[in-house]
């Protein structure tokens, strides 16, 4: 379990590393010194997104730290270490892109670096204080979860999803803004050819899956489908108040679809009920992956090897695009893969067949119409993939 977070986070601060970096290009010495920065003095005006992006971009950073000291230490010093960890690498970006033209070194960006790590490291805190029996959360999972790390795993799968649906993550309570968010739900509602199923069977296919996630991870006498209506209704509703999203009818009609895909799943036995559910999660991203863009020119693209480019330039919306690319393959993991008996050779060819296929259908979306293909989903698939293995560690397979 603790070699798996120690390649969690080194491969998350190589992240961290590539995202505070890049370009890599025009390195200089800057005329007022490396640690001019470091004065306190703070700018006039401070965006918002360039706060959420720095304390948003450290919390997993935070969570993973505190996951691989807590067992070699107490919770107190493991959380002091994660914090100190999380300070001295911010530092050091900090430095380092101050002989980078392209990029702007801050006190504030440091500040808020930290109290993302300490966020994440409390946020672990939390996390285990749910898991242990003792624990003042303990007794909800008792009632409301089932036992084990997988039901905590599907936990997070929903939240995942529950953040790309949500993301740039500011709210918004203008109330212009509102009536732009309800906007194509009404164009649509009274003119339903703009109605467009393949986006509908997207959220189809996922609500479905998603609500088979979540009843391996509640206990069935808590009503786990009606649970999961309730949660998804509400994020679904809750786009309203995000700063640039909207609700659409597709995805409300997605609500009534997914209840009879469920119901239709849960009548074949445990094991095919797994297997359906990845069913679902492939097809609902190839439709997404294949969609072309409405109105758009029919051009051939370029294939983008570089990763995450398209990210860094849309900071706060990059963060959902990257849980969209997250979420379909750790569900797909902890559906098929986590029931196998061979875990490593599980996970190898696993990974294998799911870079192929994503990279096969990013390499289709050459010649699709608006869309542009790109290296950074094949890798966001191998993440997701591998992302509940390293949660789960060494627990036997069913």
């Amino acid at each position: 379990m603790k070699r798996n977070y120690q390649i969690a986070t080194a491969i998350y601060l190589l992240m961290l590393f590539y995202a505070s970096l890049f370009p890599f290009q025009g390195w200089r010495l800057p005329e007022a010194g490396l640690l001019a920065w470091l004065a306190p003095r703070f700018p006039g005006h401070v965006s918002r997104s360039d706060l959420l992006v720095n304390v948003i971009a450290y919390l997993p950073l935070g969570f993973l730290l505190q996951r691989l000291w807590e067992g070699r230490s107490g919770r107190g010093a493991a959380l002091m270490l994660a914090v100190l960890c999380g300070l001295a690498f911010s530092l050091s970006m900090e430095l380092s892109q101050s002989a980078l033209p392209s990029r702007v070194s801050s006190i504030v960006d440091l500040i808020t670096n930290t109290l993302g790590t300490a966020s994440g490291a409390l946020a672990a805190l939390l996390w285990q204080a749910s898991a242990a029996p003792a624990g003042w959360l303990g007794g909800s999972r008792e009632k409301h979860l089932l036992p084990g790390p997988r039901a905590e795993a599907g936990l997070l799968v929903l939240g995942c999803w529950a953040l790309s649906q949500l993301a740039p993550f500011v709210p918004s309570l203008d109330l212009g803004g509102i009536k732009n968010a309800l906007k194509p739900v009404w164009y649509t509602a009274h003119d339903l050819s703009l109605f467009d199923l393949p986006h509908a069977a997207t959220y189809w296919c996922n609500l479905a899956a998603l609500g088979i996630v979540a009843r391996g991870s509640i206990r069935q006498r808590s009503l786990p489908l009606a649970l999961f209506l309730v949660f998804a209704a509400a994020v679904l509703s809750a786009k309203i108040f995000v700063l640039g999203r909207q609700l659409s009818l597709e995805a409300l009609s997605a609500l009534p679809v997914a209840v009879l895909l469920w119901g239709a799943v849960c009548f074949l036995p445990e094991r095919v009920r797994g297997h359906a559910a990845v069913l679902l999660l492939l097809v609902g991203f190839a439709v997404y992956e294949l969609k072309p863009v409405a109105g758009a020119v029919a051009t051939v693209e370029s294939f983008n090897w570089v990763p995450f480019r398209g990210q860094l330039a849309r900071e706060l919306s990059g963060f959902g695009t990257i849980l969209e690319g997250l979420w379909p393959f750790a569900a797909l993991s902890l559906l098929l893969m986590v029931r196998t008996g061979s875990r490593l050779r599980g996970a190898a060819a696993g990974g294998v067949c799911v870079f192929a296929f994503v990279f096969a259908l990013e390499w289709q979306q050459i010649t699709i119409p608006g869309r542009s293909a790109d290296i950074t989903q094949p890798l966001l698939a191998l993440a997701g993939w591998l992302a509940p293995l390293v949660y789960l560690g060494h627990e036997p397979a069913d």
